[in-house]
């Protein structure tokens, strides 16, 4: 379930050349007059959000077809999937999923991932648990501490109960027996909102998300199996050094673009072109070096299986936190 660096290598894919005989309607799509929606299932400002727009950004240079970004947040991330999954098969309305559709779809909220097929697989996002700097916590286990002193008072926040923050959460809890107060809010944006105002004790962020506020939040510790690569998270300790090596959570939050099933092969192999060619620009690969995002890329069959072992690894973790409705 949590990336590692022999995932990420092997998992980097070779972008798809096109074949100079493919059909006509490979070279006539996308129609120029048309626009490509790219539904982001959460609230603007948010890591998803962040992490995606400079994509889009380079992916407008390798598209006849004016590109928008459209936020659809609500129901962890199943209000914005659902919205692609009424729209036409047609490859003009692509979906930001990820780990937050897994958990979703597991959680019954939406037909999800039934009803999706995979264009790329593109990267992971490192989750940091942290609290305001001016917390009396300087580790993981003094707020484990604090919040088994009077269960269930402490709240600890995640970005929407249907994503990966939500479930990293429940099963925080489990594992303490609900000493905590699990809080669910619309988005990373909201849960920083809450946090910085003191409404919420402690939170389950994306590292990414908490790069704009470091002199405001104190890291408790990284979820991820190793530390993270960046200067400024680089002492946060992983939940095994913390003490807690039998804690099994989401450590990341990992994204990918789909479209909805059926679309057909040509859309969707001019859209693997267009992302890969984006993906690699020298503009994108240094953005995610600057955010420690990391790169686990692939397209379509290869994007498909690799989202396909996420499924099987996230279901007994979903299962055991009780949230599997699916």
């Amino acid at each position: 379930m949590r990336p590692s660096k022999t995932q990420a290598t092997l998992l980097a894919a070779t972008l798809l050349v096109a074949a100079p005989n493919m059909p006509a309607l490979a070279q006539d799509w996308p129609n120029e007059e048309l626009v490509i929606s790219v539904i982001v299932p959460h609230a603007a400002g948010g890591g998803t959000d962040s992490a995606i727009r400079p994509l889009v950004e380079e992916m407008r240079q390798h598209l006849p077809a004016r590109l928008q970004v459209a936020n659809i947040g609500g129901a962890g991330s199943a209000q914005g999937t659902d919205e692609l999954l009424s729209r036409p098969a047609d490859g003009y309305s692509l979906l930001i999923a990820g780990t937050h559709t897994i958990g979703a779809t597991m959680q019954g909220l939406t037909e999800g991932y039934h009803e999706l097929e995979q264009v790329a697989a593109l990267n992971w996002d490192a989750f940091i648990v942290a609290v305001l700097a001016d917390r009396p916590y300087t580790t993981f286990a003094e707020l484990v501490e604090a919040a088994q002193e009077e269960p269930g008072t402490l709240c600890l926040g995640n970005a929407g109960m249907g994503g990966a923050t939500g479930i990293a959460s429940v099963a925080i809890n489990l594992a303490f027996d609900h000493a905590f107060n699990v809080t669910p809010f619309d988005g990373g944006q909201n849960l920083r909102t809450d946090v910085l105002g003191g409404r919420c004790e402690a939170g389950i962020f994306s590292q990414s998300e908490l790069l704009s506020n470091l002199d405001d939040f104190q890291p408790l510790a990284i979820l991820t199996d190793e530390r993270s690569t960046l200067e400024a998270f680089r002492e946060v300790p992983t939940l095994a050094e913390a003490g807690f090596d039998n804690l099994e959570v989401p450590g990341g939050s990992f994204r990918s673009i789909a479209v909805r099933a059926g679309t057909p092969d040509e859309a969707k192999q001019a859209l693997a072109e267009a992302i890969g060619a984006a993906y690699e620009s020298d503009a994108y690969q240094r953005f995610m070096q600057e955010q420690g995002i990391i790169s686990t890329f692939s397209v379509l069959d290869e994007a498909q299986a690799y989202f396909d072992e996420l499924v099987a690894g996230y279901e007994p973790v979903v299962r055991e936190a009780g949230l599997y409705r699916e």
